[in-house]
């Protein structure tokens, strides 16, 4: 794998934390990729909403989160977080492809 690859993945593995850590943050644990994509905004992470939705996705795949599909009504989609998303989002659990937390230990 090359540096590109290696920095490529590393940054959607970021990116994927930082999603379910937004998720943790809602009080209803759920919010809608247009919101999530200017949250990720703000925090440095240019992402677009198709980029928004790869990762959301993707996490849905791994069981971290549910989606519902509003894209025929609101074009919206709607992320909600799973019991198991809220554990990798606290670092109490861990899955690839999602960055570690940093727990500050050397």
């Amino acid at each position: 794998m090359s540096l590109a690859n290696d920095l490529a993945a590393q940054l959607m593995a970021e990116q994927r934390l930082a999603v379910l850590q937004l998720l943790a943050d809602q009080p209803s644990g759920s919010a809608n990729d247009a919101a999530l994509c200017e949250a990720l905004n703000a925090m440095n992470h240019v992402v677009s909403r198709d980029r928004m939705r790869l990762l959301l996705f993707w996490l849905q795949g791994q069981g971290a989160l549910h989606l519902l599909d509003r894209r025929m009504e609101s074009g919206l989609v709607v992320a909600t977080l799973t019991e198991r998303g809220h554990d990798i989002a606290l670092g109490r659990s861990r899955i690839a492809g999602v960055a570690a937390i940093d727990s500050g230990e050397a």
